[in-house]
């Protein structure tokens, strides 16, 4: 593997074609949280492009409870919804000892050979986390998930992440 940098990662004009969290193509989005973050990270930008993110800000679902009754109204993301997504994603890597994630992209990482999509890649970094010993968690974390990517992407030529790349046309 090469050496882990998210200025490494190829920027693309388009998502890649056929993409989205459910692994419906050879990519799959990575979705926007601390662990995921830390998991591209360990995949390393041989196996990940990026891409701007230019779509309207989703809205936001927000749940009150109060007395047992439960109210969920729909709201626009704020920048301060962005700032707090941005700022837990730093710490989680912070504590990870990765460098922070640059804002302003979407993440994709390529499936390896064997792996059908996403929930089955994620599967597989959570099966070699179950046991990691007490200490700091996302720290261990970082260790057992470079491990498990290595072996996923092992049999896979280097470059082959980047030969699917379409236009997002697809």
């Amino acid at each position: 593997m090469h050496e882990r940098s998210w200025s490494a990662v190829p920027i693309v004009a388009q998502p890649p074609a056929g993409t989205g969290t459910d692994g419906g193509g050879r990519f799959f989005e990575v979705p926007e949280s601390g662990w995921h973050a830390l998991l591209a990270w360990a995949v390393g930008p041989e196996h990940m492009v990026r891409c701007l993110d230019v779509r309207p800000p989703e809205p936001v679902h927000v749940v009150c409870e109060s007395r047992g009754e439960r109210t969920v109204r729909i709201e626009e993301r704020t920048r301060g919804d962005r700032s707090a997504v941005d700022g837990g994603i730093h710490d989680y890597l912070t504590d990870a000892r990765v460098p922070s994630q640059p804002c302003g992209y979407r993440w994709f990482i390529a499936l390896p050979d064997g792996i059908d999509g996403a929930d089955q890649f994620f599967a597989r970094f959570g099966r070699a986390l179950m046991d990691l010993p007490p200490g700091p968690r996302p720290r261990r974390e970082r260790e057992a998930m470079i491990a498990v990517a290595e072996t996923l992407y092992a049999a896979a030529p280097q470059e082959s992440s980047r030969e699917s790349v379409g236009d997002g046309s697809g």
